[in-house]
């Protein structure tokens, strides 16, 4: 079984998908890691693996006991595998070492808030799948997946109307979905919020994001789409993109998977392809854009952290978020991380995953995450 192989098996442990044999297989591995006192094992001898699987294969009953130990060990190895999570320092501890006993912190979930144009406040979490509320000609849904559905009935009374904006703001720990009038698909991640128009009755299809979101725009030539941040405008006709802008982010980044896009920040602009990101530095206003890996910046919308040799203090910054802790920030080492993490683990088990990398150890007390 070649490395990438063991990648896919641990996805599928991590999200339950797993058949009975894919279990066992897993299991071998993971005893092997165990076997090794935290070094990442080699990999078996495919034939004896199996013949080990086929001992040991059983009803499904009681197979499923095994899933229990995949399970548990999937968020672990599926960290190590995915590139051997490569750091700057190379003299890291053993699962032994690493296996401290940290508070455990729940991970995010689907939480909103939804504020209409008249000042209602909506809970999302509180409401049923079905109507949501009304305004006017907008008949507001939320579907059984747990996404906000704008649909609009356009009449001739809508010309020369001025926008009723609405507002959808996810808490830190929380994440949504949402289906704008015209179509376009919105993924709202933690600590963000985005405010639209009721209906899009513009020239352009304006919406204003604060945080971070992933867009799959629908196509309008007569109407372009246009997402304001606090630093930069990013203009589409129809298209994939992901936009980080945090406030307290460094950086704001503009990832295209599809079509293209144009950003603005200031007087200066620059055109991106499918495959570049954009990078605004609000203390130069300078924008830099180049080739990066853009499915991993929209990874987190299909329930992954990945990480491409992002220093610690990013990597806390986006788990602090989701999990709705804070950090010290000054007893972070600067090192380094390539990998991935479930986003659906808890807190320990992600701390876990990073301690195994690397010289450094967490801890979480009150609600605050250090490294020691």
């Amino acid at each position: 079984m070649h490395k990438d192989e063991l990648i896919a098996l641990s996805a599928k442990i991590t999200d339950g998908t797993a058949t009975d044999e894919e279990i066992v297989r897993f299991n071998a591995y993971y005893d092997a890691l165990l076997a090794t006192g935290g070094d990442v094992p080699g990999y078996p001898d495919e034939e004896a693996l199996l013949q080990g699987i086929r001992g040991r294969t059983k009803p499904a009953g009681t197979i499923r006991l095994t899933w229990i130990k995949a399970a548990a060990a999937a968020a672990v190895l599926f960290g190590i595998v995915t590139g051997a999570w490569m750091v700057t320092r190379k003299d890291a501890p053993s699962i032994a070492e690493t296996h401290q006993q940290q508070p455990d912190v729940k991970p995010g979930t689907n939480s909103a808030f939804l504020t209409l144009a008249d000042g209602r406040r909506i809970s999302l979490d509180d409401v049923q799948p079905g109507d949501v509320a009304s305004q006017g000609n907008i008949k507001i849904t939320k579907t059984d997946k747990g996404e906000v559905v704008y649909e609009a009935q356009p009449s001739a009374d809508d010309a020369g109307k001025a926008a009723s904006w609405n507002e959808l703001s996810t808490p830190r720990g929380g994440q949504f979905r949402l289906l704008l009038p015209d179509g376009t698909k919105v993924w709202l991640n933690a600590a963000s919020s985005l405010r639209f128009p009721a209906t899009f009755t513009e020239r352009e299809r304006l919406v204003v994001l604060s945080g971070e979101g992933y867009f799959e725009v629908a196509t309008d030539k007569k109407k372009p789409f246009v997402v304001q941040s606090a630093s930069q405008r990013v203009k589409v006709l129809g298209t994939h993109f992901n936009i980080q802008a945090y406030t307290e982010e460094p950086l704001a980044k503009t990832s295209l998977l599809e079509g293209s896009v144009e950003v603005t920040a200031g007087a200066v602009s620059t055109k991106l392809s499918p495959g570049e990101q954009s990078r605004y530095n609000s203390k130069t206003m300078r924008i830099e854009a180049g080739p990066a890996d853009v499915s991993a910046a929209a990874a987190w919308k299909n329930g992954y952290f990945v990480f491409n040799d992002t220093y610690l203090s990013d990597v806390i910054r986006q788990l602090s978020r989701w999990y709705d802790v804070q950090a010290d920030f000054s007893s972070l080492p600067p090192i380094r991380y390539t990998g991935t993490i479930p986003r659906t683990v808890p807190l320990s088990s992600a701390l876990k995953m990073l301690e195994i990398t690397g010289n450094v150890q967490f801890e979480v007390n009150q609600n605050t995450i250090y490294a020691r």
